[in-house]
């Protein structure tokens, strides 16, 4: 497939696996609105890729990424945007994450934040590096964060915790502690996170494509995570519309 049309990811190619850089350095990685759609346009160009069996996000070795763009989403929630539309993109760029009918692994080095913990999450498998930081500090701003794929990890209690008190950088969750409480399933040293899940791919793609698929799929039945999100999405929306008054 075509490589070099895109702006804010770049891609690359290991036997069987893509690897899908994020390539905004100079806002962090800050997942903005047309990032999101080169990423969406990627994933669904991938999926009919025979010769691609896995995707890998990937920062680089300082940071994985910032979240959805600050700036837009404090323009949408201060009434300057249309909130509507703003949620409607998201709820897109999840569903085909939650759709993507091939292993999703995140290699995290730095920091995982709002929107970008979300779509570690949201993966399949994490690796992370000792050192790598993790939050949501869009809540003191005012933006909700998703709830329910925490849940499916650690437990109703332990994801109220995490999207509720990890708004600043002195209680974002270290991989040490993500690690212990089974989000990520791989801790490396420092900037090893890449090769890590280099590594990991290559050995979950040795087995046959059927049954991998089976289990990715399986996986998605057993915790309805589209459905689920679906309604999370209308309760967020119908909210933000009476905050706002809308």
């Amino acid at each position: 497939m075509e490589t070099n049309n895109y702006e804010y990811i770049r891609l690359a190619f290991k036997r069987g696996i893509c690897i899908l850089n994020f390539n905004r350095p100079d806002k962090k990685n800050a997942l903005s609105s047309d990032m999101r759609s080169e990423i969406m346009h990627a994933l669904n160009a991938l999926k009919e890729d025979k010769k691609v069996r896995a995707v890998i996000f990937y920062g680089g070795i300082d940071f994985f990424s910032a979240g959805f763009d600050r700036d837009e989403v404090q323009k949408v929630v201060q009434g300057e945007g249309d909130y509507e539309e703003f949620v409607e993109s998201n709820h897109l760029f999840h569903q085909t994450l939650f759709n993507f009918p091939k292993l999703l692994i995140a290699a995290i080095n730095g920091f995982a934040l709002a929107g970008a913990f979300d779509l570690t999450v949201i993966c399949h498998l994490r690796v992370a590096s000792k050192g790598a930081l993790f939050g949501h500090p869009e809540i003191r701003f005012g933006a909700c964060p998703l709830f329910f794929p925490y849940m499916g990890l650690v437990g109703r209690g332990k994801a109220l915790e995490l999207t509720l008190n990890t708004g600043s950088k002195e209680n974002f969750l270290s991989a040490e502690e993500a690690y212990r409480l089974n989000i990520i399933n791989k801790l490396v040293e420092p900037g090893e996170a890449l090769e890590e899940a280099i590594k990991l791919a290559k050995e979950i793609n040795k087995s046959p494509e059927f049954a991998v698929s089976q289990l990715l799929e399986v996986n998605k039945l057993n915790f309805d995570r589209v459905k689920v999100f679906d309604s999370e999405i209308e309760i967020i929306l119908k909210s933000m519309k009476e905050l706002l008054g809308k």
